[in-house]
């Protein structure tokens, strides 16, 4: 006897095969038709006999997980069927994907759990078809796993054991490391003992900037954290701070002037270090791209211009420190002067008169000058029948001195301006040209110079201004009394007989007409006591000086 499943089985089966039989499809030539025939077959026989497997979720994504751990996820294994399923065994196509069964046979509408895991290695997306493989009449079941494997940052190059810093000396440290997975990478600082206010650590490019200070001396043990926002890794340092060396002071002196293609020498002795026991190394930039050393080079510069001058001075301590300082050097395609007027003598010159005058070089020796060549002259348009005066020599050759007091030396001269300012106004300014040659043999250098003054005819005297001194001797000081005529600046000063500026009681100060008066206490500009002597009294207003004697009697 059949059973009845069994007899409706066949009764399915047999009217199945009649409908395709009749159908116009299965008198088709295409030879498929038998295949889709014998599919639909299976397939309703699968659906009413045997086992079937079904697996929730049909697909898993572990998403990102650190190499070296491990993820784990449960799915849920489901016979569907009407006989018991019987497991066998779980395959994988990629690799640090596993899955265990919980139970390897499953009775007809029953279920166990897969437990899969993902330990992954290597780096980026990484996929896994697991095959359930087993006696389903559905067949084996595929589910897909994936997952993304994430490397931790490694630091490139490694932070070293320990690091060497000095008070006053900059430290600068860029952490770096590389992430397989190309992810930005955040940075963070821990320390033991915390580092000092003045340490700044930025988060986001790993950068340690510290200049230690006194005080700040001994070990730190330094941690560097980098981390890809999934996983992190760490760098331990030790970061030594000593305070026995103390920075130098760089002193370029300066500013420089000179010429080109002639040597100009720069002197760096004024440099010091604090620690008595080192010595200075000289570095030299130049600013025309060349560099050199030593406490006094020389340099010759080819192009005129203003060039900035940088000395770096390092000493010989450990770790050895460094600093820099600033000067200038102005190169000119002449040999520049500066104009000096004697001491006191208000900015003007006479025309038709003589004019006496001093002239400072700061870049030449004055007896480099050539003196056959000095010519005096006027940018102004027109000025006279002489386009330019000769400057007389003194019989007794050149006389250097320091007709203006300023404690450096100038060429004392002496011209006569007659045809050289006959047609300017009376009192306009004008500018006056110094030139000359040097006595270099193969190519003498042009010597120049200006200074604008005030153009005075007609007479104009200096009036006296001063009109006395009380007391005369001075004790222990005296009341100048003076007259100013036309409102304007007014200096009173009091020299010594020598020519030595001793006090200035007034300078250029802004004064009204009338009589006003000065008072002199017998001391210097420095607060010293003058000695016993005679001193002259220099009033100046306008183009009028007056000079006044004062007797002082200690």
């Amino acid at each position: 006897m059949h059973s009845p499943r069994l007899v409706s089985v066949a009764s399915a089966l047999l009217s199945a095969l009649a409908t395709a039989l009749l159908s116009p499809s299965a008198v088709s030539a295409n030879p498929g038709a038998e295949v889709r025939v014998s599919a639909q077959l299976g397939l309703r026989a699968s659906a009413v006999s045997g086992p079937v497997i079904a697996v929730s979720p049909a697909s898993y994504d572990f998403g990102r997980v650190n190499v070296g751990e491990s993820a784990a996820f449960d799915l849920t294994i489901r016979n569907d069927g009407d006989a018991t399923l019987t497991i066998s065994g779980v395959t994988h196509s990629g690799p640090g994907f596993s899955a265990t069964a919980g139970s390897l046979s499953i009775p007809a509408g029953g279920s166990t759990t897969l437990s899969s895991t993902y330990t992954p290695s290597g780096s980026g997306p990484q996929s896994d078809n697991a095959t359930i493989v087993s006696d389903a009449s559905n067949g084996n079941y595929l589910v897909l796993l994936r997952g993304v494997a994430n490397n931790a940052p490694a630091f490139s190059p490694p932070l070293a054991a320990s690091y060497a810093l000095a008070a006053f000396a900059p430290f600068f440290l860029v952490a770096s490391a590389t992430d397989a997975e190309g992810d930005a990478l955040t940075w963070s600082l821990s320390s033991v003992p915390s580092l000092p206010v003045g340490a700044t650590f930025s988060n986001g490019n790993g950068a340690l900037d510290w200049t230690p200070v006194p005080g700040d001396g001994g070990d730190y043990a330094v941690t560097i954290t980098v981390s890809d926002g999934f996983a992190s890794t760490q760098g331990n340092t030790t970061l030594h701070v000593s305070e026995d060396n103390r920075p130098p002071t760089a002193n370029p002196a300066g500013p420089y002037n000179g010429a080109t293609s002639v040597p100009l020498q720069f002197d760096g002795t004024r440099s010091s270090d604090p620690d008595a026991d080192q010595s200075l190394i000289f570095s030299w930039e130049f600013g025309d791209g060349q560099t050199g050393s030593g406490a006094t080079p020389s340099h010759v510069y080819q192009r005129a211009d203003n060039y900035i001058v940088v000395l770096q001075v390092t000493d010989t301590g450990s770790p050895p420190l460094s600093a820099s300082a600033l000067t200038t050097a102005a190169i000119f395609d002449y040999v520049p002067v500066t104009i000096v007027q004697p001491l006191d003598q208000q900015p003007v010159i006479k025309a038709g008169k003589r004019f006496k005058f001093g002239v400072e070089c700061y870049v030449r020796p004055l007896t480099e000058i050539r003196l056959a060549t000095m010519r005096l002259s006027t940018t102004y348009p027109n000025a006279g029948p002489l386009p330019e005066v000769v400057i007389n020599v003194p019989k007794s050759g050149m006389r250097i001195g320091d007709i203006n007091g300023n404690l450096f030396y100038d060429l004392d001269l002496e011209a006569n301006t007659e045809g050289l300012l006959d047609n300017v106004p009376n009192r306009t300014v004008v500018t006056i040209v110094f030139k000359a040659k040097t006595t270099d043999v193969e190519i003498p250098l042009l010597v120049y110079g200006t200074l604008n003054l005030k153009v005075m005819k007609g007479g104009h005297r200096a009036a006296p201004l001063a009109l006395d001194a009380t007391p005369n001797p001075l004790r222990p000081g005296t009341t100048i009394r003076y007259s100013v005529s036309e409102a304007g600046p007014v200096s009173v000063r009091i020299y010594s007989v020598q020519g030595r500026l001793v006090r200035t009681l007034k300078d250029r100060e802004y004064t009204e007409p009338g009589i006003y008066q000065a008072r002199w206490d017998g001391a210097s500009d420095q607060g010293n006591a003058v000695v016993s002597g005679i001193y002259l009294v220099r009033t100046t207003a306008g183009d009028q000086v007056s000079t006044l004697k004062v007797a002082v009697a200690r």
